[in-house]
């Protein structure tokens, strides 16, 4: 079983989403493309790794979510999955 605890941060219009995932930090911060209309998932994994600090930032699709929830949870699946395969290659 994959140890996972989430909270929401947000203030003066700004909305996020960490969770911790196999070790990873997880900051989903979507961004809203004014073009489009719709909601950009981005997301930064974060972790430390013998005492050096990496970030691999990942964005999702331009031009598809119209609400800012599907954007998040797309965000955090996206995280989930790069995750995964990253730690399956050692």
């Amino acid at each position: 079983m994959v140890k996972q605890q989430a909270f929401w941060r947000g203030g003066e219009g700004i909305r996020a989403m960490e969770l911790i995932y196999r070790s990873r930090h997880i900051h989903s911060l979507p961004e809203l493309n004014l073009e489009t209309d719709c909601w950009v998932p981005n997301v930064d994994v974060s972790w430390e790794q013998g005492g050096t600090k990496f970030h691999q930032l990942l964005r999702g699709p331009v031009g598809y979510f119209k609400i800012i929830d599907q954007a998040e949870t797309y965000a955090v699946d996206m995280a989930k999955t790069w995750i995964d395969a990253e730690r399956t290659e050692y």
